[in-house]
């Protein structure tokens, strides 16, 4: 099946991480006919990684801190993206390793919902 848009975060332990991982899954929820969240790691299995690419026009990468985690590992694979969000500089705040705050969560949702919604017009 081949979905409009796949979501990859790094789920990170702290408050972006967690914040950005009930956020994509939010977003899955309310399309789950174009998106699906894709799984960080099965980009370095080959065979994972064509079927990545085989099956989604549009991707979006989301690192929950400046560390750059996924970015890096993409830029390793060669793994192509639509989109790149990295929250703490997006939003101007630093790591903390705590879990989120409401408004924290709310904040990060509307931040890649916004790209979400961007990229779902274009396709």
């Amino acid at each position: 099946m081949k979905y409009r848009i796949l979501i990859f975060t790094c789920y990170g332990g702290c408050a972006t991480g967690v914040a950005a991982s009930k956020a994509c899954i939010k977003i899955w929820e309310e399309h789950p006919d174009d998106i699906k969240i894709g799984c960080l790691p099965a980009v370095i299995v080959p065979w994972k990684f064509d079927e990545i690419v085989k099956n989604s026009e549009k991707r979006i990468l989301i690192d929950a801190c400046g560390v750059q985690c996924g970015k890096l590992l993409f830029e390793r694979e060669g793994m192509t993206v639509d989109r790149y969000i990295e929250i703490t500089s997006a939003l101007g705040i630093k790591k903390a390793k705590i879990l989120p705050s409401i408004d924290l969560e709310t904040e990060v949702y509307q931040l890649i919902r916004k790209e979400v919604e961007s990229l779902l017009v274009q396709t």
